[in-house]
């Protein structure tokens, strides 16, 4: 079922240049963002600056949840600039990101053929998570593309029976487990694993040689953590093999949701290939594990269609299963499962389109119902149009948009039109049995829309979100090396916008000992919690403050230190409605 190889080469190459136009402009468009940009960031330039390379460094001291290898990866594409910048921080999320589109179409094509290759490459690239993880500077989106790259050269082994692609397997997960610990191994060896089970393969199971491979994956990963414990100390050795793996999975601290949290998001976060999954799951088993004896290219084919359908739903269903487990949960905790929900969607609407044009062919011929395509896009319009009509009355009055201007409201508005038109040009093609082109329609919607959120709609949340302006202001008056005190916890974005350490305090008995020490002293306090301080420190004043009405942050100073024209009582400010996230 492979192509030619020029015609291979040609569309890998469209669908890098495709990758490169979804995911790459206006990277550095805004600033760093909490919770992972500005940290992830900011631990890449100190241990560069620092020339820790084995053992991460934040705010001074060792940084022991996360492995090194994004942080390896920012600092590389980093060098020709000389610094850490808001693109070169993105810029391997981005590229991991087209890597994994590349990788989403060979392993549709492998198993379903070149039409499902680039449907399931449309579904995976234009879903909002995906869009999203592809253009901010977390770890997912590398884990992701290593996992992907892992299962690839298992499915080459498998697909082709040369148990010699079987080693890089491991090899990849060992990369994936350098940039997020052992979820880049479990899940897709575990999926693996239960394929061939299903499907009672007993012989490639015994092929696989988990046992050998455990070890290239083992050796792999002390690459890095036998020098980062010899660096860093038991301490941090025992976290990052104990900490934030066993006890982050099985008792974890934060992010504690109930077991069916992931079936409640993934709805919106696949959107709006959500739309679609029903009928491609529906689908796709009736015609590729149930029926399938009429594909065109014979029953090795069809086999191999079922069989990679099969492989697709185990890699969900275990993912899924296997984070859900575990209480904490967050939804980026299951991106690695988005290139298997993507080949669900291509291989089923490539089943469609096929039947369909067997219908043009022979009048007489069953087919499947138009309604798999016609419900769904039809009520996506719907819900898209809606949407546009009603927001300029309903989000009219927002307080935001007195700080992100009546601009924003419009721009959104017109994006959400286009992707309605999207989904009607995608309604009107199901009409017509054109499956595929329903498909091209939906993702040159979700097109637009990233090129418009990513040029004006997410920059300008800056005003709410950037710590930039603020850490300016607080440079101007820091000395040399001199720290400051933020409270109630440390905000990673001034790091990175400062270059300065920081002091955290966690309560008044930390704040008065922080103000003890001889100098000048600056603390950044989140406002509505100014209140639990003022107390401890009644000779701060206020500098500055940011523009988010209620969850932002001010600038407080010491009489001697603070700017006299601008020193005014520190009290916390009035309530306010309808604030934005948290700027850090």
């Amino acid at each position: 079922m492979s192509s030619p190889p020029s015609r291979l080469r040609r569309d890998l190459l469209l669908l890098a240049v495709a990758g490169a136009l979804l995911f790459l402009p206006a990277l550095g468009a805004r600033d760093l963002w909490n919770p992972d940009e500005a940290r992830y960031a900011e631990v890449s330039r100190e241990m560069w600056q620092g020339g820790s390379w084995f053992v991460p460094q934040l705010n001074g001291g060792i940084y022991a949840e996360k492995p090194p290898l994004l942080f390896w990866s920012i600092i590389a594409v980093s060098l020709p600039l000389g610094e850490v910048t808001e693109t070169t921080a993105r810029l391997p999320v981005a590229l991991a990101a087209i890597v994994a589109l590349l990788l989403v179409f060979r392993l549709g094509e492998r198993f379903f053929g070149r039409r499902a290759g680039w449907l399931a490459a449309a579904a995976f690239a234009t879903c909002a998570k995906v869009i999203w993880q592809g253009r901010f500077g977390q770890i997912d989106m590398l884990l992701t593309a290593l996992v992907t790259a892992a299962v690839w050269f298992w499915v080459r082994g498998y697909t082709e029976r040369r148990r010699a692609f079987y080693p890089w397997f491991f090899l990849f997960a060992g990369l994936a487990t350098l940039a997020k610990g052992p979820v880049g191994l479990l899940p897709p060896l575990l999926a693996i694993v239960a394929f061939l089970l299903l499907t009672r393969d007993r012989q490639e199971l015994a092929r696989l040689h988990v046992g050998r491979g455990l070890l290239l994956w083992a050796a792999v990963v002390l690459v890095w953590l036998l020098p980062g414990a010899l660096l860093g100390g038991r301490a941090y050795f025992e976290t990052m093999v104990f900490k934030q793996t066993v006890t982050r999975y099985a008792e974890p601290w934060h992010h504690v949701q109930p077991w069916y949290y992931y079936l409640t998001v993934l709805p919106g976060d696949f959107f709006p290939w959500s739309f679609l999954l029903p009928s491609a799951l529906v689908v796709g088993w009736r015609r590729l594990v149930w029926g399938g004896s009429d594909h065109p290219e014979g029953d090795e084919a069809v086999d191999r269609a079922r069989r990679g359908f099969l492989f697709a739903l185990c890699w969900i269903v275990v993912t899924l299963l296997f984070f859900s487990i575990s209480p904490a949960k967050r939804t980026v905790y299951i991106l690695t499962l988005y290139p298997a929900l993507a080949l669900v969607v291509g291989a089923a609407l490539d089943r469609l389109a096929a039947a369909w044009e067997r219908r043009r062919d022979d009048p007489g011929a069953a087919v499947p119902s138009r309604g798999w395509l016609l419900w769904p896009t039809g009520l996506l319009a719907f819900l898209a149009l809606a949407a546009a009509a009603v927001l300029p009355v309903a989000g009219g009055g927002r307080p935001e948009l007195v700080v992100l201007g009546e601009r924003f409201l419009w721009v959104l508005d017109g994006l959400l039109a286009a992707l309605g038109i999207a989904a009607v040009a995608a309604f009107v093609l199901a009409l017509r049995r054109r499956a595929a082109a329903a498909a091209a329609a939906l993702a040159a919607g979700m097109v637009v829309l990233t090129w418009g959120a990513a040029f004006v709609l997410l920059p300008a949340f800056d005003v709410f979100k950037s710590a930039r302006p603020l850490s300016a202001k607080l440079v101007s008056q820091l000395q040399p090396d001199q720290p400051f005190a933020i409270y109630p916890r440390l905000d990673n974005t001034f790091l990175f916008y400062t270059r300065h350490r920081a002091v955290p305090v966690a309560s008044g008995d930390e704040l008065a000992a922080f103000l003890a020490r001889p100098g000048r002293d600056w603390l950044l306090v989140e406002r509505d919690r100014w209140k639990d301080l003022a107390g401890s420190a009644p000779q701060l004043v206020e500098v500055a403050r940011d523009a988010d009405p209620v969850h932002g942050y001010l600038l407080l100073a010491e009489p001697a230190s603070a700017s006299a024209p601008e020193a005014a009582p520190a009290a916390p400010p009035p309530a306010a409605s309808g604030a934005a996230s948290n700027p850090g």
